[in-house]
């Protein structure tokens, strides 16, 4: 018959009617399943009883994840909101599926499973967790050593480790500290660009989002935001505007540098905004280019060589939006001697960046 053991000590067997362990004084009476056996008369428990049978009636065996659920329900809140930020894409997308959201539901349901202690609370929350490692390890499946998977991952780990056989007060309070900080882990990682290994098939996408001005950019892998001062060298980001604003960005790293400018100027015209935007960037008014702009540019459009004081050469490609939103574009590939190729640069950068580009 399986016996109660103390799920702080260990000790074996407690005897009946006990409240307490007698070896260290952890207390029962506050778990659910001694409730339950307590508004039981002792005379209809049966006689195949054994003598040795605990407060918890001989058929539960305690556990120290159901007397202490705190430590591994904090790791899988943590781990809940961790998932939530990847799959709703607020720092980062790594372009997981939809269901992904269904991973932040299994670890706030286990979380309340352990906390309740209903039923088999511990193997269902070593079973979700399980699942969730699959999980994990199926979407890493095309940059498994990329540190954000292994961040996730880890993750799933620390969680199952505080699950597993009766963990005593320095494993779950030692696993509770490890998981809030690798869950922090992972949310940074997230936000950080080219944080996969090269040549992974995968990468961190920086989100720029603009609510007021109505875009939202992903940016490609090793990509992400710059400042006035970074972008400076390259390409010159006009001020702000009552009317128009726009956002740096670049691949330091590679020499890559691009910015989006969005105006709303009643009455501009497609050909004069483009030129305009063009000057104040350092760019001179050539023919348009004849080559098709980004998709989220619309119907409207005109694109221009780029080429600056620095060197830099790229291209500018600018749409007129049916609400009057003038939007420009703008990338250039710094870095490289040869014109021929300083342009092929520039305008695959430019391709990759409009990629990423919607429009609201």
């Amino acid at each position: 018959m399986p016996q109660t053991l103390c799920p702080s000590c260990g000790h074996s067997p407690i005897p009946r009617g006990a409240t307490a362990c007698p070896a260290c004084g952890e207390p029962f009476d506050h778990l659910q399943s001694y409730k339950k056996v307590g508004r039981t008369r002792l005379d209809r428990l049966g006689d195949a009883v054994d003598d040795d049978a605990t407060v918890f009636g001989g058929d539960l065996v305690t556990s120290a994840v159901s007397a202490h659920p705190g430590p591994v329900a904090g790791v899988l809140g943590a781990s809940a909101a961790a998932w939530f930020l990847r799959a709703g894409g607020v720092l980062g997308s790594l372009q997981d599926p939809s269901w992904t959201y269904g991973l932040v539901a299994l670890d706030l349901v286990l979380a309340l499973v352990l906390v309740v202690n209903r039923g088999p609370a511990k193997g269902l929350a070593q079973t979700g967790l399980v699942v969730q490692l699959l999980a994990t390890a199926w979407l890493a499946r095309a940059a498994p050593t990329a540190p954000v998977h292994v961040a996730y991952f880890a993750l799933g780990l620390v969680a199952l480790t505080l699950v597993l056989g009766e963990p005593g007060a320095a494993r779950r309070y030692v696993g509770l500290g490890l998981g809030l900080a690798v869950a922090l882990a992972s949310s940074v990682l997230l936000a950080i660009p080219g944080t996969l290994t090269p040549g992974g098939g995968g990468g961190v996408r920086q989100l720029l989002v603009g609510s007021e001005l109505g875009y939202r950019l992903e940016l490609p892998v090793g990509w992400e935001r710059l400042t006035r001062e970074q972008l400076s060298t390259h390409l010159v980001l006009p001020t702000a505007t009552l009317n128009g604003s726009g956002v740096g960005f670049g691949d330091v790293a590679r020499g890559r540098f691009g910015l989006l400018w969005v105006e709303r100027s009643p009455g501009v015209s497609l050909a004069a905004g483009c030129q305009g935007l063009l000057r104040s960037l350092g760019g001179a008014s050539n023919a348009p280019l004849t080559r098709p702009a980004p998709a989220a540019l619309g119907g409207r459009t005109q694109l221009y060589a780029l080429n600056t004081s620095a060197g830099a050469r790229g291209t500018l490609g600018c749409g007129l939006l049916a609400d009057g939103r003038l939007v420009g574009l703008a990338v250039v590939a710094a870095g490289s001697g040869d014109v021929q190729t300083g342009d092929a640069q520039g305008a695959a950068a430019f391709a990759a960046v409009g990629e990423g580009l919607a429009l609201q």
